[in-house]
């Protein structure tokens, strides 16, 4: 069975008495926090979210591509495609040229399985118009495209606070509820202990 890590980016989470090295395929998201020294120095797959302020910070850095996790990694998936909205300040595109001469496979989340992730939030309380992090948007597409009990999901570090736009406790609970279901493994931070039985 394929062992595979998803590690987010809490910054309180601590690793170093983790195996992380160990797991088959290693996710790290966006600035990859942790990576070196607080939770291993693996990376198979980087995830980087595609619209806002953020990825247009790395394309106007000269170094963005010699990060270590870019270089890494085996694949690039992005949040979201592709769009030429102007209210998603997408940049996609500019990623895809950036990256693409690295010779890494590009892929990104679609919009269908944008909207299943969605759905499934609003049952456990999300707004409408609550932002999907990346955190929980390729766990939920991983999880849909997997057959059960073909790999296995350790989910690390993710702390369920941040921006305001997501709704943190919805996805909290969608990760808890999947957890229960034998979907995935969520080990909590220290401080979110008690939640997970």
């Amino acid at each position: 069975m394929k062992r595979t890590a998803i590690i987010g980016n809490a910054p309180e989470f601590d690793g170093r008495d983790l195996d992380i090295d160990g797991y088959d395929h290693v996710v790290r998201f966006n600035n990859t926090a942790g990576l070196g020294s607080t939770s291993g120095t693996k990376t198979s797959e980087l995830v980087l979210v595609s619209r806002g302020g953020q990825p247009a910070e790395w394309l106007a850095d000269p170094a963005f591509t010699r990060r270590k996790a870019v270089e890494d990694a085996k694949r690039i998936t992005l949040v979201f495609p592709p769009s030429e909205k102007p209210e998603d300040e997408c940049h996609a595109e500019g990623l895809c040229r950036r990256l693409g001469p690295l010779g890494k496979a590009i892929g990104w989340i679609d919009a269908a399985k944008e909207g299943r992730a969605r759905a499934a939030l609003l049952t456990h309380g999300a707004l409408p118009t609550s932002a999907l992090s990346s955190g929980f948007l390729y766990s939920f597409r991983t999880l849909e495209a997997e057959e059960p009990g073909s790999s296995s999901f350790d989910i690390f570090g993710f702390g369920f606070d941040g921006w305001d736009g997501h709704a943190w406790s919805a996805e909290r609970a969608w990760f808890e509820a999947a957890h229960a279901a034998g979907r995935l493994v969520l080990h909590p931070l220290a401080k979110d202990r008690r939640r997970i039985g």
